[in-house]
C-alpha cells in the first residue's frame, strides 16, 4: 500500500528513523538507505514473526509533498499459489506458511500505518510550531 501527504513539511530523514524504530521495535533487523530520490528501509523478520519475506518501506518525495510505501506480500503470494499448485504433492504446508505470513502481514502493515499516521502528524505539528 502507498499514502501520500501535501502541506505537511515533515523532515523525511526523522520520519525514516521512526519508520526504523517501528520495525526495531517490533524486533526486525532493520537497515536504511537515502538516495536522492528516496529514503528506504529494508526490515528482515524473524521466524517468530511468521512472516517469509522482507519488509520494504520507501519514503520519497520533498518535506511538503510526499509518498510512504509499504512493500510486501509478494513472497507470501507465491508461496500459496505454489503449495497450492502442488496439495497434492504436500505443498499444502507452503500453501499455509503463505496464508500465515499474509496475516501477519496484514497485521503488521495496519499497525504501521497507525504509527506513520502519528509521526507524520506529530513532526508537522513540530515543523508548524518551529515556523510560528
Amino acid at each position: 500500500m502507498e499514502d501520500e501527504w501535501a502541506g505537511k513539511n515533515v523532515d523525511l530523514s526523522l520520519l525514516t528513523e521512526q519508520i526504523v524504530q517501528f520495525f526495531e521495535q517490533k524486533q526486525f533487523v532493520t537497515s536504511s538507505e537515502k538516495s536522492e530520490e528516496e529514503h528506504l528501509v529494508v526490515s528482515r523478520p524473524q521466524s517468530s514473526h511468521g512472516i517469509v519475506e522482507l519488509v520494504k518501506v520507501h519514503v520519497t518525495g520533498r518535506p511538503e509533498h510526499f509518498r510512504v510505501k509499504f512493500d510486501s506480500g509478494s513472497r507470501s503470494n507465491a508461496f500459496v499459489r505454489y503449495g497450492s499448485l502442488t496439495s497434492f504433492f504436500g505443498g499444502g504446508i507452503i500453501a499455509v506458511k503463505g496464508l500465515k505470513s499474509q496475516e501477519a502481514l496484514e497485521k503488521l502493515e495496519k499497525e504501521f500505518w497507525v504509527h506513520v499516521d502519528r509521526t507524520v502528524w506529530s513532526l508537522a505539528k513540530a515543523s508548524s510550531e518551529r515556523r510560528s
